[in-house]
């Protein structure tokens, strides 16, 4: 624990270095203004690695919604967050990023549950109980992000909202939307 007490103290450090900076942004309701007077925004789906950062390779004057979890995997809390997002600030479409060299390429659900039950064997209810970890193969990165988009598309909470699929090269940077 030495070791991640360590690391927070120097998060707390930057932090306060960034503070000391700290621009007061809009109001959650000036910024809900903004998104229904500008005709909607839009939300990105992508994957938590620390190289997908949309705001690197989109721009740092990006300002919009991200939603980060393991593979950037559809799932139902991503179709919830989508839909409040939706009430609060007019969400009109949605792009889903997958990348190259994504780790959850690298594991398998099955492997996953196996180091689970090493790891926390009382867990084992949990563990059997969910269905997927969102595992795929690198052979199959464009037909995950196809299905990803499609589970939008198809979500009926979800109807009038537009969904493209965009693939990241971690290894060029570059960007390109696949016709989904």
């Amino acid at each position: 624990m030495a070791g991640i007490d360590s690391k927070i103290q120097g998060f707390l450090e930057k932090n306060r270095e960034f503070a000391e900076t700290w621009k007061k942004p809009a109001t959650m309701e000036q910024m809900r203004s903004k998104a229904f007077d500008s005709g909607g925004r839009l939300v990105i789906l992508t994957c938590l690695d620390p190289r997908v950062v949309p705001e690197q390779f989109f721009g740092p004057e990006l300002n919009t919604p991200v939603i980060r979890n393991a593979g950037g995997r559809v799932n139902k809390d991503v179709i919830t967050s989508i839909a409040l997002l939706r009430s609060l600030a007019n969400m009109k479409a949605v792009l889903v990023i997958h990348h190259t060299d994504c780790g959850a390429t690298h594991l398998t659900d099955d492997g996953i549950r196996e180091d689970a039950r090493t790891r926390t064997p009382d867990a084992a209810e949990e563990i059997d109980a969910t269905e997927s970890y969102g595992c795929y193969t690198a052979a199959d990165f464009e037909k995950t992000l196809m299905i990803d988009v499609d589970a939008l598309r198809h979500s009926k909470l979800l109807a009038g909202i537009e969904i493209r699929g965009l693939a990241l090269d971690t290894e060029t940077g570059l960007v390109r939307e696949l016709e989904v």
